[in-house]
């Protein structure tokens, strides 16, 4: 037996490459397997038993706390990440004492980020695996961060019982005391005195926001038992495949912040996101109280064609096949119920709802659904057709949105001839727009994080033509190369603008870079995140001779740092659009820069590329014009000013319990937000994006009518910001 682990150039450049690691590492993967067949046979066990005992609602009983030990895969795991990034990590670090020690934290941030459940004397009884997680890694001794979970699971426990009970008791909203909603830098709580006054502060505010909102009493204690019941067994509910996971990504963001172990269940998650593409019934669930919900109905998909499906249905049972018996899911994790229902194209699923029409106490019905390969239109790139300018001179714009960088490698590898790509996409739409005489696109990649490289680049190449070089590529040893766009004429040779925010990143940053390095288009918006780095994912039994039934995870691992045209790398700086908007986001908190370990920014020399010399001496009354019709907009002023509300109230970190004081508060607030309303009302913009007061709710409480209306309509809505980079976008075409 071999450990195979890729070289870099392997997996971004699919060269033949491999390297072997070193015979103790070999060894040790042998020494775990010969007890294989036994650990595969507790991982049934405790899959079926977990099963057996999901089946009461959450109200009624809590789950049953089963120790958790680590798989012979889990361990191997360990060993192939351990050897991958030690090795073949573009910024390589060595797995020792001082990893260690950021391995510890970062697991510790993981687990209680707030530090609301476990004391210091918690932290104090981990001291020794704080010390030997380099070793544990190596070898795959997993046990001593699986112990470490336990006793999370434990504090967990304790602190949700604690609440529950303090629910049953008179909270005093007269007395002047606060809490503290941002806990990052606090220190551990030092006794179960200290800790559970932080949960009675915790549990008063959650009350209060529900209280304010106008919830009675009754209605108040009822629906927070239920949130902190939910929020206890889920946690009760991690199994070892989520442990192993959290520890190794631990691992992997400790090493670089875009590394990342995917569990076996997460890998293929990920497939389903950068594919926008899965085999199932086209229905997106959310968890509401104790049963997994139809949250959305994906159109074109078997649930929609079938109209059995609504959203606000509630799940029951599930059942495979037309005769297969009904597996009862109430209380579930919702990512063990969408196991159940995914599966092969073809074949069928039996569900069992309440409907949400009959309301809790109504009649249950089961659904036959036969799998298909369903595609997700609606995180695909779309467009609609925007006249800017002025009244006296309209320019048709046609705004694209693009949520991703998405690519179903799969189906292209298989061959597929309408495989899913956002370059794809985007083709048809500009065919579209210039046949309609569109005069200039916006492309907004506001929000969009990134993807796959490939399409970044060919994207560019609709607007750039190809082979064009679109981003430089360099490995850790300083070989340099070029990724450039497919071979092909410029599809659209009209005006060009880019959007991009703060969350921008990564794929969104190379393209933006592209067009802005040639000159090709204006960039607008905010300095975007500055992720500079190249990742691959690969999975982990691609390392070894698989056994029947092995299933290792994935790793997506740094390989590369990507450098502009010009030379120039994004790491930490990010793309600085041509014209600056105000942004909504606060630099320190979000972007690349805010990561402890993240690479500093380097610069190489320029590769050679033919840009457009024409866009250069535009941009300047491009500003121009832009900024005086800012200074005369009222419409821009209510988003300077719904920006600096918005910064003012987010800044507020410590927050009174006592009630007059915050009705106080609720008032002025409300007031003021009336008058953004109002605004908006006046002016003829959307309402999508101002503010709502706080209704205390969490995530799946909330009136799913309501909110999927609202998600419509901020599809379908135009806010003040992308109206205005429209108007860059009629300014160029009039420059031409």
């Amino acid at each position: 037996m071999k450990l195979k682990v890729l070289a870099t150039a392997l997996a971004l450049l699919a060269t033949s490459a491999c390297v072997y690691a070193d015979s103790e590492a070999l060894n040790r993967i042998e020494r775990l397997e010969q007890s294989q067949s036994t650990q595969h046979q507790l991982v049934v066990q405790n899959s079926n038993s977990s099963a057996d005992a999901s089946k009461a609602p959450a109200s009624l009983k809590k789950p049953e706390k089963k120790a958790l030990e680590p798989t012979v895969d889990q361990a191997k795991a360990a060993i192939i990440v351990a050897n991958i990034l030690t090795r073949f990590e573009y910024d390589k670090k060595p797995l020792d004492e001082n990893m260690s020690q950021a391995v510890f934290k970062e697991y510790l941030k993981m687990m209680d980020p707030a530090k609301m459940y476990l004391l210091q004397s918690d932290i104090n009884e981990f001291e020794p695996v704080r010390q030997n997680i380099h070793t544990m890694l190596m070898t795959g001794r997993l046990a001593p961060a699986f112990a470490m979970f336990e006793k999370y699971r434990d504090r967990v426990e304790q602190r949700f019982d604690h609440a529950l009970a303090l629910l049953d008791k008179p909270f005093n909203f007269d007395i002047e005391e606060s809490f503290n909603l941002d806990r990052k830098k606090a220190e551990w709580a030092s006794s179960d005195e200290q800790i559970n006054d932080l949960w009675r502060k915790r549990i008063k505010n959650d009350y209060l926001r529900l209280k304010l909102a106008g919830s009675k009493d009754s209605v108040i204690v009822e629906k927070l038992k239920k949130r902190y019941i939910n929020n206890r067994n889920q946690i009760m509910r991690m199994n070892g495949e989520d442990v192993a996971e959290m520890f190794l990504n631990a691992y992997g963001n400790s090493t670089d912040p875009h590394t990342s172990y995917y569990s076996p269940s997460s890998a293929k998650n990920f497939d389903v996101q950068i594919s926008l593409s899965v085999d199932g019934i086209g229905a997106v669930l959310q968890k509401r109280d104790e049963y997994g919900q139809i949250r959305e109905v994906v159109p074109g998909g078997p649930a929609a064609k079938s109209g059995q499906l609504n959203p606000g249905d509630r799940i029951v049972a599930v059942g495979q096949g037309e005769s297969g018996p009904m597996e009862d899911v109430v209380d579930w994790r919702l990512d063990d119920i969408v196991k159940l229902i995914r599966g092969k194209r073809g074949t069928t699923v039996r569900i069992e709802i309440i409907p949400a029409e009959r309301g809790m106490e109504g009649k249950h019905t089961t659904v036959s659904i036969v799998r298909q390969k369903v595609t997700m239109e609606d995180q695909a790139a779309r467009y609609r057709i925007y006249e800017a300018g002025t009244d006296a001179n309209k320019r048709k714009v046609g705004i694209i949105t693009i949520p991703s960088f998405y690519e179903d490698f799969d189906a292209k590898a298989r061959g597929e001839s309408n495989y899913k790509s956002v370059t794809r996409d985007v083709r048809v739409i500009l065919e579209k727009l210039d046949k309609e005489g569109v005069d200039g696109v916006l492309l907004d990649l506001r929000n969009n994080g990134g993807g796959s490289l490939s399409e970044a680049a060919n994207l560019s190449g609709l607007f750039l033509g190809g082979p064009n070089p679109i981003v430089q590529v360099s490995t850790a040893e300083g070989t340099t190369s070029n990724v450039r766009s497919a071979t092909g004429k410029i599809v659209w040779n009209k005006p060009v603008g880019v959007m991009v925010n703060r969350i921008s990143a990564s794929a969104s940053e190379i393209f933006a870079a592209a067009i802005q390095d040639y000159g090709r288009g204006v960039v607008i918006g905010d300095p975007t995140w500055g992720k500079g780095s190249v990742q691959t994912i690969r999975g982990l039994d691609e390392f070894l001779r698989r056994h029947e039934g092995e299933e290792l995870g994935s790793l997506k691992w740094t390989i590369q740092k990507f450098f502009r045209v010009n030379g120039s790398s994004t790491q930490e700086k990010g793309v600085v659009p041509d014209i600056v908007f105000p942004s909504a986001f606060d630099p320190t908190e979000l972007g690349e820069s805010s990561y402890e370990n993240a690479m500093p920014w380097s610069k190489i020399a320029p590769t050679r590329y033919s840009g457009y010399d024409t866009l250069a001496d535009k941009i300047g009354p491009l500003k121009t014009m832009h900024e005086q019709r800012a200074q005369q907009s009222d419409s821009w002023k209510l988003l300077l000013d719904e920006l600096a509300y918005a910064r003012k109230t987010s800044d507020k970190k410590v927050i009174s319990l006592r009630y007059a004081t915050r009705l106080d508060e609720r008032e002025k607030m409300s007031a003021e937000q009336s008058q953004f309303e109002e605004r908006r009302k006046k002016l003829g913009e959307s309402d999508v994006n101002s503010f709502r007061l706080d209704d205390g709710l969490a995530a799946g409480e909330g009136n799913l009518t309501q909110e999927l209306a609202d998600e419509k309509k901020r599809k379908e809505s135009l806010d003040i910001a992308i109206k205005e980079a429209a108007n860059i976008v009629a300014d160029l075409v009039d420059q031409k």
